[in-house]
Formats: C-alpha cells, sequence, structure tokens
C-alpha cells in the first residue's frame, strides 16, 4: 500500500538540457520498487494554481544497495519547474509506491521496448531489471536529440535506438518498419510501450503488419495518470478499456495492448 514518505535528495543534476535526474534516499523503496512503481510529489511552489495535486513521477531506477531510488522527469510545467529548483540535502513530501509492477515471464528471451515521453523513465526501469537471461532493445522517440534519455542511464548489455522526429506517429512506424532490413517486431517475443494513445494505435498497425496477429500477452503498454489523488477516489485518471472502466492510477499502468479501445 503507498504511504506517505519525507525523502532527503542525495543527487540532482540536469542528464541533458531537457531531463533531469533526482536521486532519493529511501531504503525501503529501493527494496521493493518494480518496473511501472511511481512516487506522488508534492511540488510545494506557491505560485502554482494546481499546487495540492502530487505530480506522478515514474521511478526509473532503484538502488537497493545504496538504498536509494531515481527519477528522470522534464520540468516542463510549475511544478515540476519547483522540482528542479531542489538540491541535495532538501527533502520532499512523497507517497508511494504507486501504482503495480511490470512482470517478467520465463518465455520473453527478446524484449522490444519503445517509448516517448514522460514513460521513458519507466521503461529505463525494465530495461535495467529485466532477467539475465533476456535480450533487451530500447527504442526512445523525442522531438529533438535533448528529450532522450543518455546512453550511460542504461546497461551496457541494453541495444539502445533513438530516433528523433516531431510527429511521434511516424517515428514509430519508421523505427518499426525500417525501409532496409527486419523490423524488430519480428523477432521480440514480447512488447513494452510508453506512448500516447495516438502513436499506440500506429505500433498495433505495425504490430499487425509485421506478425499477422496480435496475441493476448504479446504487447502491454503503459497508460500514464494525470496528477490527482493517486488511490483512485478521484477518477481523473480513468480510461475505458474493452474490459471496462479501468484507473490507471491503482490497477495500471500496465495494461495488454489488446484490451486498449479503438484498435
Amino acid at each position: 500500500m503507498a504511504r506517505q514518505h519525507t525523502l532527503e535528495i542525495t543527487d540532482h543534476r540536469r542528464v541533458t538540457p531537457r531531463l533531469r535526474w533526482l536521486a532519493l534516499r529511501a531504503p525501503d523503496l529501493a527494496r521493493d520498487a518494480r518496473p511501472g512503481h511511481a512516487l506522488l510529489v508534492w511540488c510545494n511552489d506557491p505560485g502554482d494554481a494546481y499546487r495540492l495535486l502530487r505530480r506522478p513521477l515514474f521511478i526509473a531506477a532503484a538502488l537497493p544497495e545504496i538504498g536509494q531510488v531515481a527519477l528522470l522527469y522534464e520540468p516542463d510545467e510549475p511544478g515540476l519547474a519547483w522540482l528542479a529548483r531542489r538540491t541535495p540535502g532538501d527533502t520532499l513530501d512523497v507517497v508511494g509506491l504507486c501504482g503495480r509492477a511490470l512482470l517478467f515471464t520465463d518465455r520473453q528471451r527478446n524484449l522490444l521496448l519503445i517509448g516517448a515521453g514522460v514513460g521513458l523513465a519507466a521503461l529505463l526501469f525494465v530495461a535495467r531489471t529485466a532477467p539475465l537471461h533476456t535480450a533487451v532493445t530500447l527504442i526512445a522517440i523525442a522531438g529533438d536529440q535533448d528529450g532522450l534519455p543518455p546512453p550511460f542511464l542504461l546497461p551496457s548489455a541494453v541495444e539502445y535506438e533513438t530516433v528523433v522526429n516531431a510527429s511521434l506517429t511516424t517515428a514509430v512506424a519508421e523505427a518499426l518498419q525500417p525501409a532496409r532490413g527486419t523490423s524488430p517486431l519480428a523477432w521480440a517475443d514480447a512488447v513494452v510501450a510508453a506512448l500516447p494513445h495516438h502513436a499506440l494505435a500506429a505500433l498495433v498497425q505495425r504490430i499487425r503488419a509485421v506478425r499477422l496477429r496480435q496475441p493476448s500477452g504479446f504487447a502491454h503498454a503503459l497508460i500514464a495518470s494525470p496528477p490527482g489523488c493517486g488511490f483512485g477516489a478521484c477518477g481523473v485518471c480513468a480510461v475505458e478499456l474493452r474490459s471496462g472502466i479501468r484507473l490507471p492510477c491503482v490497477e495500471g499502468p500496465w495494461f495488454d495492448l489488446r484490451d486498449v479501445r479503438e484498435f
């Protein structure tokens, strides 16, 4: 169950001109965190009209050996801009762990990750914790180079590919159906995507074109929650899936891609 914590910042730095890496001292959370878990951070900016809404940030790494968790975020709105001004030694009021973890299976030998935006942090965590026998490829997409996580945040064994394109749907199509060579969908036995809804549609089209069918459990999509209560009470994150209304903050963020409507 998610609980409230006061956590000390141990490291806070720019890793690109747009992205920041924030490490927090949290031994208990570092031990229990899994890919897909998020922290709800209170960004206490007096001038922020949405000050009372905690910002959900996906955990990008857990380091139980030193008792720390790390977040990757872009300070692109007032609350996160306030967060970007915090320094090591400051403390943050957070709630976590929120959400459900992504579960790996023994059948996954070739794992394809593809994402853009806020969900890239969760994919970094997936890549860092994938089973040893699993080959991992991460395709990161952004509108410019500064929006891409730097390679040093990933294990050296991960194959890291980047796509810079202002059109996310075009970038997804190009990455998964290259003009030359084989689509990575042809060899993947599992896909994990962190993309906006319109880009998920492009992913589904590529899966059907390359593999002809989309079996249950083959692809999972991360559905991010907007700022809200984090406990399913406010309903602001509710999404309609084929199986009914779901609350990503407590029932997600991972859902079978076959269950996402309009595909």
